[in-house]
């Protein structure tokens, strides 16, 4: 509870305040800002969990499997470190702005905002954002969550927790090449396409995920893979469009609360997913059967599919200006 508020709300806030100041400073070319902006959210986000995956992994090896209360423990200590950093750099930002002309935000309560026109505007892209936000949560959270158990499931339980938390870590480096993939495809092919592209190709990955389960079970370094592709295929999609388009939809006045919004959604898919992942395994047969392992991929190759039919007929396609369209 404390972290939605504290990092949530900040980090959604936060988000869309770059647009802002671009717009206004001209201080970035607008055929990169798509780029920068994915660049300094979704990557950086992946990144913390490709190094969260992978400090169990390293605890493992110090410790050795048999202190698993200990890593546990110490894993829990260290996830306080970058919350002191980024203490320490708010405490520390307002010196180092000293001189510079960046403009502090517009509070709301000077603002008039029609929202009656505000929803008859935006009502059918927030809807479509939250819906999509909700379902790749709900996919991408439970698949990089779960993907030790999944790892163990495959191995019977027979193998030993480093090779089962380093096939983890290997299974969710995959992020941040579908990230910085998906930068420059967002470019090419504008925010609307490069989303509905990669979940196409998401679904596709899925759907044989599901179908080649079997066999892909009998080689864990090709599970793996595919199973990776599969969460970077996400990351090339919505992980990288659905930021973007939150703090692009709406002008300056209210891009920040409409982000807001359909953050708060999408997390409420990430618990919705995380709740739901252990049971549909169980109803599909268990953990110990080839059909209940493969649910999860059928699944989610299902909910990309919906994702492609919420994003074609809801959310509108954007370009680089499309922020300084709206403020005007």
């Amino acid at each position: 509870f404390a972290l939605g508020i504290c990092v949530g709300a900040g980090h959604s806030c936060g988000a869309a305040f770059p647009f802002d100041w671009w717009v206004k400073q001209d201080v970035i070319v607008e055929s990169t800002q798509h780029r920068w902006f994915v660049l300094g959210t979704k990557t950086m986000i992946d990144a913390g969990f490709v190094v969260a995956t992978s400090v169990p992994l390293a605890l493992c090896w110090i410790y050795g499997e048999r202190h698993n209360f200990t890593i546990c423990n110490v894993s829990l200590g260290l996830s306080a470190v970058p919350a002191f950093v980024l203490l320490w750099e708010l405490v520390m930002l307002p010196c180092a702005l000293q001189g510079q002309s960046i403009p502090a935000p517009e509070p709301l309560s000077s603002l008039y905002i029609p929202y009656q026109f505000t929803l008859r505007r935006y009502w059918k892209s927030v809807l479509g954002m939250s819906l999509t936000w909700f379902i790749y949560d709900f996919i991408m959270y439970p698949f990089g969550i779960y993907s030790s158990m999944i790892i163990n499931n495959i191995t019977g339980g027979s193998s030993s927790l480093p090779i089962v938390l380093g096939w983890s870590v290997v299974i969710i480096s995959f992020y941040i090449p579908g990230t910085l993939l998906g930068t420059f495809l967002i470019d090419y092919l504008g925010l609307k396409t490069a989303m509905i592209v990669g979940l196409l190709l998401q679904a596709a990955v899925g759907f044989t995920m599901g179908i080649m389960y079997i066999p892909l079970a009998d080689n864990i370094a090709a599970f793996a893979v595919g199973y990776g592709i599969f969460l970077c295929l996400g990351e090339v999609s919505c992980g990288s469009c659905l930021r973007l388009l939150a703090a692009k939809t709406a002008p300056v006045a209210i891009d920040e609360q409409i982000y807001v919004i359909a953050a708060t959604v999408g997390k409420v898919g990430a618990f919705t997913g995380t709740w739901v992942f252990p049971r549909v395994i169980n109803i599909f047969g268990g953990s110990k059967t080839a059909k209940g392992n493969a649910s999860p991929f059928w699944i989610g190759g299902g909910l990309a599919i919906l994702s492609v039919v919420l994003t074609f007929f809801l959310v509108k396609p954007l370009t680089h200006d499309a922020l300084k369209a709206e403020d005007k």
